[in-house]
């Protein structure tokens, strides 16, 4: 029984499969096309698990911030030339989408005298014939000191709001944030910097990782005008569409000067599930309130005076529909009122920033909306470089200083896209 069971295998291995058809005359045919169709069936799933291969191989990139071919230097900062951030954008298509000159940075563009129109143009003294630049020499230097005097505690208290709170939550939030390089130095550190007659201090610091394109830190004391601008600004990568942030925080005489935002990362025009999803509907981070509640508070209190810039540049780049852009007397209820006002807006970033499905991940590998948020981002970005209140800054640092403070405020030196604006 052993034997007659073991024939069949015998012969099944001779011969190869067993025969199949209705009668023994078929049987030669019959194995032929049997084993022509396993050699097909075969080179078929071979050229099918070959082809998945290549298609993964393509697709591959290197991220931002990955080690790079070409390595070329600039301002003294080390350019790595790399990879887009997502796959769908290649070097090439990069430049292609940047080349137009509404790209280009450049700070000489601002609009001629409009710098005496901002409100810190016209209220610090910094341009000649506003503001304390009204008064005579010795008693603009008289008023100066004590405004110093005066504003210099609350200068340090709102920094207190960028470098603590702010800055704070993100890095909690963001364990992948790691200080970064600016256009002063290849050193990952905040850079200190001052005007040629050392009466204006300040310092810069950038980081970046994770979901966190960029974001920076900045301030500035004049102790000559006695006033002090400081910001926060926030850039997402394009690996989401959720918003940008931007945290600005001043001093001038007794008035607290703000601007806080989450710029769109759409065309609000023609995306209303995004318009209402991020400034209309409750956050958690901002205690169960919408970014328009947050607004509409602003507009009903009446502490609040709505700034209204005769910047035409300026009002152009006020994209988001709840932007808080205010003058405020100076008390410590009012200063709560700010303090709260930040942190909300950042916690409805970083809450933005962590989600992984939604308004914000649809179609995110797309190459289209890879093109668009790339170009949208360059232009969200150049507003520190059409801003007038950049050539305060240029009247008390100088255009070298103001230069590379600006070029921080855009972008990673070690970023091509940056580096080659």
């Amino acid at each position: 029984a052993a034997r007659a069971r073991a024939r069949p295998r015998q012969q099944a291995k001779r011969c190869g499969p067993a025969p199949i058809g209705p009668t023994t005359a078929t049987t030669g045919v019959a194995q032929v096309r049997l084993r022509f169709s396993m050699n097909m069936a075969f080179k078929r799933a071979m050229i099918t698990f070959l082809f998945s291969l290549l298609s993964s191989a393509a697709g591959f990139r290197l991220p931002l911030g990955s080690a790079a071919a070409t390595v070329s230097t600039r301002a003294g900062v080390s350019s790595v030339s790399m990879q887009a951030p997502s796959s769908t954008l290649e070097e090439s298509d990069i430049q292609t989408l940047l080349s137009g000159k509404e790209y280009a940075m450049d700070i000489s563009s601002i609009t001629e005298g409009s710098e005496r129109e901002t409100y810190i143009g016209q209220g610090s003294g910094v341009n000649k014939g506003t503001g304390i630049g009204k008064l005579a020499a010795g008693l603009q230097k008289l008023v100066g000191k004590f405004l110093s005097w005066k504003n210099l505690p609350v200068y340090n208290e709102l920094w207190d709001i960028i470098e603590d709170d702010c800055l704070g939550l993100v890095k909690a939030r963001v364990p992948e944030l790691r200080p970064a390089p600016t256009w002063f130095s290849e050193e990952a550190a905040p850079h200190s910097f001052a005007s040629a007659d050392g009466m204006c201090t300040g310092e810069v610091a950038a980081y970046k990782g994770g979901r966190v394109d960029w974001v920076t830190t900045c301030k500035f004391f004049s102790k000559s005008l006695g006033f002090g601008n400081m910001r926060i600004d926030g850039w997402s990568t394009r690996e989401t569409r959720a918003p940008h942030m931007a945290v600005h925080l001043c001093i001038v005489f007794n008035v607290l000067f703000i601007y806080v935002s989450l710029p769109p990362r759409a065309n609000l025009l023609l995306d209303d599930e995004y318009n209402d999803y991020v400034y209309g509907e409750p956050k958690a981070g901002a205690d169960g309130k919408s970014l328009n509640d947050l607004y509409v508070q602003c507009v009903k209190d009446k502490a609040f005076k709505r700034y209204m810039s005769k910047s035409h540049v300026v009002n152009a780049f006020m994209v988001s529909p709840t932007t808080l852009l205010y003058t405020i007397p100076f008390n410590k209820k009012n200063f709560a009122k700010v303090r709260d006002l930040s942190i909300a807006h950042v916690k409805v970033w970083l809450d933005m920033l962590a989600e992984e499905d939604g308004v914000f991940l649809k179609n995110i590998d797309d190459k289209r909306v890879q093109g668009e948020l790339l170009q949208l981002d360059v232009r969200t970005r150049q507003f520190c470089g059409r801003d007038p209140d950049t050539k305060n800054v240029a009247n008390i640092l100088g255009l070298e200083t103001t230069d590379k403070l600006v070029r921080t405020l855009w972008g990673d030196p070690t970023d091509p896209v940056w580096s080659t604006r």
